[in-house]
């Protein structure tokens, strides 16, 4: 009896041996978690494992530098902060900030919001996607200029670079003449109002033209073509024989080869 349960026991522990001398468990969830991925054109949820690597880098980078968003959405700056918080987390982070604020990650895609998403964990986000989704969105901030990096020209914040109204209204008249919105010597204010009944005029005025353009080819199209003249009448083709057959008749005692 002992002999046979520990027979049983080595049995149980071969397919274990097998599976960590693939990576355990868990390096196996991941292979199938790739391959499912590349089935559905799901690559968010193989990011992380090409910025793992640089981590470390991209948490102390962003500590260091002075990120500021160049209009009211701070959406992607408030999820960094939160994961920064949370980046000693060993699997999940929390959905909510610590006042009870739902971390707002609607600037994300659908396909990233399913990724950082476990249905087993509702109320938690999960790391790895969630730092990879965050990331990914603050590379394409700066990107745009929708995230601006103070102290860094490349990435300074655009609005700051606008010119003053007031520089703005003493040239403003020599532009538009320029750009063909007003005429020389018009002294007519110019302001947002003006500027759309513009658009307005001219989008009606194309409009119209292509109307006119879009009847003079159907009336074309409707114009009915002079007939063509009739077709010379051709001779009976006479189909020749068969091929595989004699072209005579065949003399008696002589086989037709077909």
């Amino acid at each position: 009896m002992a002999k046979a349960l520990r027979v049983q026991a080595g049995a149980r522990g071969v397919p274990a041996a097998a599976v960590d001398d693939f990576g355990g468990f868990e390096g196996q969830y991941e292979q199938i978690e790739k391959v499912a991925a590349h089935h559905g054109n799901y690559w968010e949820v193989l990011l992380y494992g090409h910025l793992l690597k640089d981590r470390s880098t991209m948490y102390d980078l962003t500590s260091r530098l002075e990120l500021r968003a160049t209009s009211e959405d701070g959406r992607v700056l408030d999820a960094l902060a939160h994961a920064r918080r949370h980046k000693t987390a060993r699997d999940y982070v929390p959905e909510r900030h610590e006042d009870g604020r739902p971390v707002d990650i609607s600037f994300a895609t659908l396909n990233w919001q399913k990724a950082v998403r476990d249905k087993n964990r509702p109320s938690a986000f999960v790391r790895k996607h969630f730092e990879a989704m965050v990331f990914t969105a603050l590379a394409e901030e700066l990107r745009t200029g929708d995230v601006a990096v103070a102290g860094y020209e490349e990435y300074a914040d655009w609005s700051e670079q606008l010119l003053p109204w007031e520089t703005v209204e003493t040239k403003l008249g020599d532009y538009l003449v320029e750009v063909g919105l007003a005429d020389p010597g018009d002294a007519t204010p110019y302001d947002a109002v003006t500027f759309r009944r513009q658009l307005e005029d001219k989008l009606t005025k194309a409009a119209a033209a292509a109307d006119a353009g879009t009847r003079i080819t159907r009336a074309w199209s409707s114009t009915p073509r002079p007939a063509s003249p009739p077709s010379r009448p051709t001779a009976p083709r006479v189909s020749g024989p068969r091929r595989g057959s004699w072209s005579r008749r065949s003399k008696p005692g002589c086989r037709s080869a077909h």
